[in-house]
């Protein structure tokens, strides 16, 4: 463990976990049991959703309400794919950071800039309050999750061509 009065030449200074890393994963693990919220969330009240939707949507008249509620229905249920996908991809980034690999750590910029500009997205669809709650909570993780990420300490960790660490 580091402290503040170590030597900037001490070799496990060098090699030692900087203190966001860690904290970077809590967020992970945050945004994970949000997303996962709100997917629950979206699978219970899916019926409510495809009410707010259609009753906010600029339809032209004479538009086929059934088709219009149909695919409203698949965008709702296609939520449900993204947060497993990034819930198994943030389950191996974890191992990848906690090791110091640079691959986990750009996963992490990459897949976080798409959850922040796909929550950013919803923020313009029609959705129920609670929909915009849970996502606006998500981009408040991310940005912290991005926030952490950029720092030196963290970047040069992450530095490619460093020896693997265990953390």
């Amino acid at each position: 463990m580091t402290t503040p009065d170590t030597d900037a030449t001490d070799p496990d200074a060098a090699t030692a976990m900087p203190a966001q890393v860690p904290r970077m994963i809590v967020l992970m693990l945050a945004n994970l049991v949000l997303s996962a919220l709100l997917a629950g969330l979206m699978l219970a009240f899916h019926e409510h959703l495809l009410d707010y939707q259609l009753a906010h949507l600029d339809v032209p008249a004479g538009t086929d309400l059934v088709t219009a509620r149909e695919e409203l229905r698949s965008s709702v249920w296609s939520r449900v794919l993204p947060v497993a996908l990034i819930a198994f991809a943030y389950l191996v980034m974890v191992g990848g950071l906690r090791s110091g690999q640079p691959k986990a750590y750009r996963q992490v910029i990459v897949i976080s800039v798409i959850v922040l500009l796909g929550t950013g997205l919803t923020l313009f669809q029609p959705f129920p309050w609670w929909v915009r709650a849970i996502n606006v909570a998500k981009a408040l993780v991310v940005v912290a999750l991005l926030f952490l990420a950029s720092r030196p300490e963290v970047r040069r960790w992450f530095r490619p061509g460093q020896p693997m660490r265990r953390g």
